[in-house]
């Protein structure tokens, strides 16, 4: 009985033992490349699942993640077309396309692969940039800056070259970090101040101009805004004279009810507020106060008259009186002050 437990345990275990040695498993993130006495099979397994296989030496199997990789290159210092140097850093997306062929070239792994691929994105960087401008790179003017355009042409000539030769798929490959050296730096940014102080200049120079235009063109508003202002206070001046002379007409015929109006307004004006006042009647316009004085001609010639009119009403402008002319109607000369 004891016997048998042991026999039993033997068997299991060399089941165990040749299911390890003669299957493997084969992953969804994962590729397979069965060897026949080291030759690798020119088809690669890519379905997951557990598979069968001689155990070694006759067979052996090579397992790849196919899931994508990032890699970096290094910082280094490129020279452009016209003579300037750039500080590229690049990066690149990648995996393993052709598992035979990655296998072939690069039969100590992955890692072997990679360098290769990192050594292929710096020699083509090199000559790809080398044949571009700096402008195409920094410029102070977007359209002149092509640095998506220069991606596609490097990513394009590594990704054909990588799957031809090693079985490998680029997916993407682009410029992580783009610098100057500080020598550069300063030329540039030289370059670029006295770019800017030129457009500065001449936008100055644009704006005195607009300037002298808008000047000058007020002006000339202002010209004809005082011409046409001179000709109407002109013409404004000729009415005035022509009414001021038909007065002087009117004035010239009653000049001594004219001058006696006058003192009673201004009389009147100045009494308007309560106060008291010292004044000598015998000088005009107070002499109308004065009862000797009463209806006898003042130094101008006018007659004096007993102040017995409403001084308030006399501070206002009066209405003029319609005197009855010869034929019995009214109408005449309007005396002249009475307005």
């Amino acid at each position: 009985m004891k016997n048998l437990g042991t026999i039993i345990a033997a068997i299991v275990l060399g089941v165990v033992l040749t299911a390890y040695l003669c299957t493997f498993q084969v992953r969804f993130t994962e590729v397979a490349i069965r060897k026949t006495w080291g030759k690798a099979d020119k088809e690669a397994i890519t379905e997951p699942g557990l598979r069968f296989k001689w155990p070694r030496p006759i067979q052996s199997v090579v397992v790849y993640d196919k899931r994508t990789r990032i890699m970096e290159t290094r910082t280094e210092e490129t020279r452009t077309g016209d003579g300037k140097n750039l500080i590229v850093t690049t990066f690149a997306l990648w995996r393993i396309a052709d598992p035979a062929k990655f296998h072939t070239n690069f039969p100590g792994g992955v890692e072997d692969g990679e360098r290769k691929l990192r050594t292929t994105v710096l020699t083509y960087k090199h000559a790809v940039i080398g044949q571009r401008e700096f402008r195409d790179f920094i410029s102070t003017n977007p359209a002149d800056r092509k640095i998506r355009e220069i991606e596609k042409e490097l990513r394009d000539v590594v990704a054909k070259d990588a799957r031809e030769q090693f079985g490998i798929e680029v997916l993407e490959l682009g410029i992580k970090k783009l610098g100057l050296p500080q020598s550069v730096t300063i030329q540039i940014f030289d370059a670029m101040k006295a770019n800017e102080e030129k457009k500065a200049k001449q936008y100055i120079s644009e704006g005195e101009a607009k300037a002298a235009d808008i000047i000058a063109g007020a002006k000339a508003v202002e010209q004809r805004i005082l011409a046409e202002a001179q000709k109407k206070a002109a013409a404004i001046q000729t009415d005035a004279q022509r009414v001021v002379s038909e007065y002087y007409k009117s004035f010239n015929e009653y000049p001594e009810l004219r001058i006696f109006l006058d003192k009673l307004r201004t009389v009147a004006r100045a009494l308007r507020q309560r106060s008291t006042l010292i004044l000598d009647t015998e000088e005009p316009p107070w002499d109308v106060f004065n009862p000797a004085l009463r209806g006898k001609p003042s130094a101008t010639g006018s007659l004096r008259v007993a102040p017995s009119m409403d001084m308030d009403r006399l501070a206002e402008p009066t209405k003029r009186p319609e005197p009855e002319n010869p034929a019995g109607g009214k109408g005449g000369t309007t005396p002249p002050g009475t307005e």
